[in-house]
């Protein structure tokens, strides 16, 4: 049986070659990657390969360098990828709410750990009641700060890469403050100088083990060996550990507030060091125009605001 009737290429309107291939283009830009891209939609990488070809022949623009450990995205791909994303996030959505019977889908929250624990899942209780049709999910990110491999609204990292995007803003700055359990105080006498700190047992972040070093070079003290330090997958581990003892924490000061005044953990140096990251605020491209998420951009800056006029600095007892 002869097979089913070609379009002639001349009279296929070019823009619905292209609509084909975004999603593929979409996802080897965002995991660098075509083998990666075709995993995620249970085709070849060939097959990514022919369709990104097509894009690019389409617009008769190079979107991708190809190297041999994936692809790159060249300048022209860069910008490209910013409208692509608003258009298939506005596609998500539309689909969402028809889903939801016309209602705000959920907003899939994003946050680093030590902020989603200590911080934003306290306080959302208040977002709820003023936005009672509004669903939430909270998921802590796993890693580097990606905006580009996650599927998210808005997304509270802690990065010193405040322009990673566009939509990005900073909520509020950290400071850094050695601290310790009172029982471990009373072991040791009280440090004088930071480069005391050298004899004591030292706590700190996997993922931020330089804000020691940081630390120490704010005093023009040379950096701890931390070879003999105890490292822990987060700062609320790392943090706990210093309540039960087990040694010097580097402490976020707004996220050990409560730690600190109940008592549990005592700061020992001064008011602490800026952090060489803030607390920032990013939201995918095109989110902002679902009225929920700028309601929750708008209040999770008014709560910024308020924890940063009324955090006192730490100081050592």
């Amino acid at each position: 049986m002869p097979g089913p009737k070609q379009i002639p290429q001349k009279t296929q309107p070019p823009d619905s070659r292209v609509l084909d291939t975004l999603p593929f283009f979409e996802a080897a830009a965002r995991l660098g990657s075509f083998v990666a891209a075709g995993s995620e939609f249970g085709i070849t990488a060939a097959a990514i390969a022919y369709r990104v070809k097509c894009l690019e022949r389409c617009l008769d623009v190079p979107l991708f360098t190809r190297h041999s450990q994936g692809v790159r995205l060249t300048a022209e791909g860069e910008a490209y990828l910013e409208d692509v994303r608003r258009l298939l996030t506005g596609l998500r959505q539309a689909n969402a709410r028809l889903r939801n019977g016309g209602r705000e889908p959920r907003l899939k929250l994003v946050a680093v750990e030590v902020v989603a624990e200590k911080w934003l899942t306290p306080r959302l209780s208040g977002f709820k009641a003023a936005h009672p049709h509004l669903a939430v999910e909270v998921e802590t990110d796993r890693g580097a700060f990606a905006p580009a491999q996650r599927d998210f609204d808005a997304w509270i990292a802690f990065t010193d890469r405040r322009d990673a995007t566009p939509d990005c803003e900073t909520l509020f700055e950290e400071t850094l403050v050695p601290v310790c359990s009172p029982a471990l105080l009373r072991r040791h006498a009280r440090p004088a100088e930071p480069h005391d700190l050298h004899r004591w047992p030292l706590l700190y972040d996997l993922g931020r083990a330089p804000h020691w070093a940081h630390w120490f070079a704010h005093y023009g003290a040379a950096p701890a060996d931390l070879s003999l330090a105890s490292g822990f997958q987060s700062h609320s581990m790392t943090v706990r550990a210093a309540v039960e003892g087990m040694g010097v924490a580097l402490g976020h000061a707004r996220m050990i507030a409560d730690e600190l005044e109940r008592g549990i953990l005592v700061p020992l140096f001064g008011s602490g060091v800026p952090a060489p990251a803030s607390y920032v605020l990013c939201t995918a491209p095109g989110a902002l125009e679902r009225s929920g998420v700028r309601a929750f951009r708008d209040w999770v800056r008014g709560e910024a605001a308020r924890q940063t006029h009324r955090s006192p600095a730490p100081h050592p007892e």
